[in-house]
Parts: C-alpha cells; sequence; structure tokens
C-alpha cells in the first residue's frame, strides 16, 4: 500500500509540477509579447489576459504541489516543535485541518465552475471563458485534498509522517 501510494503520489506531483512549468511559460511569452505590442502600437488585442489566466493553475495546482512536499506554514512550526509527540500531534492536526479547507474550497470551486460554465462568462480582452481558470481553483483543491489524505493515510497506518520533500523521484 505504501508503495502504491507513493508511487501515485510522485506521479501526480510530475502532472503538477508539468502544469505549474506550462503555466509559467505561458506567463513569460504573453507578458512579453504585450510589451511587444504596447511598444510596437501594434493592433493585436492584448494577450497579456493569457498570463492572467495562466496565474490560477500556478498558483492552485502549485499549492498542492506545496501541500505535498511539506513546504507549507505549517511546516516550520513541525520542524521546531520541542518534542516528538508534539511534532506528530502537530502533523496529525495540521494534515486534518489541510483536508477540511481544501475539501470546502474544492466545494466552492466546483460551485463557481458551474456558475461560469452556465452563465458562458469571459474576460475582456481575448474574450477567455472564465471557467478556465476557475476549472483551476477546482483542480489545485482537489489535488490538495488528495495529498492531504495520502498524508493522512501514511501518518495513520504506517504511523509515521511523511518526511519533508525536497526533491521528489522523477
Amino acid at each position: 500500500m505504501a508503495v502504491w501510494a507513493n508511487t501515485f503520489e510522485n506521479r501526480l506531483y510530475s502532472l503538477e509540477n508539468f502544469l505549474c512549468s506550462i503555466s509559467l511559460l505561458v506567463m513569460l511569452a504573453t507578458v512579453a509579447f504585450g510589451v511587444c505590442i504596447r511598444f510596437f502600437d501594434l493592433p493585436i488585442p492584448n494577450v497579456a489576459e493569457w498570463a492572467i489566466v495562466a496565474m490560477s493553475p500556478l498558483t492552485f495546482v502549485g499549492s498542492a504541489m506545496c501541500s505535498r512536499m511539506q513546504m507549507h506554514i505549517s511546516v516550520d512550526f513541525i520542524e521546531q516543535a520541542p518534542s516528538e509527540l508534539v511534532k506528530r500531534a502537530t502533523h496529525l492536526v495540521v494534515a486534518i485541518l489541510m483536508l477540511i479547507f481544501s475539501a470546502i474550497y474544492a466545494w466552492l470551486g466546483w460551485s463557481l465552475f458551474e456558475d461560469a460554465i452556465l452563465t458562458g462568462e469571459r474576460l475582456l480582452d481575448m474574450g477567455t471563458p472564465l471557467y478556465v481558470p476557475v476549472c483551476f481553483f477546482f483542480v489545485g483543491m482537489v489535488l490538495m485534498a488528495i495529498h492531504s489524505v495520502l498524508d493522512l493515510a501514511r501518518f495513520v497506518f504506517f504511523r509515521r509522517a511523511a518526511a519533508r520533500v525536497v526533491e521528489v523521484a522523477r
């Protein structure tokens, strides 16, 4: 079970890493292109809207990556806790709260996603459908919930907290 869960989570992390990398590339390219459009006064719509849209997967899927890598703010306290018992208790509480947080926001993200699809709202410059960035809000929270569930499973079934991951297996 532990091997399967770690393999699954590592593959999920690789997918998250790929999505965030593509998002960053889109942001860099569209901002640079937008600067060229303004500098040369080209009659092309402002593509910087896509940079704003690309921030959504970078933010929300990136937050799921942080939860996988144990890089969220609570880790600082967990590492500095005075005893092993306090560390374990804190890790358990944080994992449960992270699951609750991500589940609530996934539900809210799904509601917002449905509304964006039903209303057909679009962003102003390029007409990008609003459901595109909202979808990544939902996906990021679902990924964070998955990481939280796997972290809790490691903690409960294997009596150990996940080690802080600095480099995830390729």
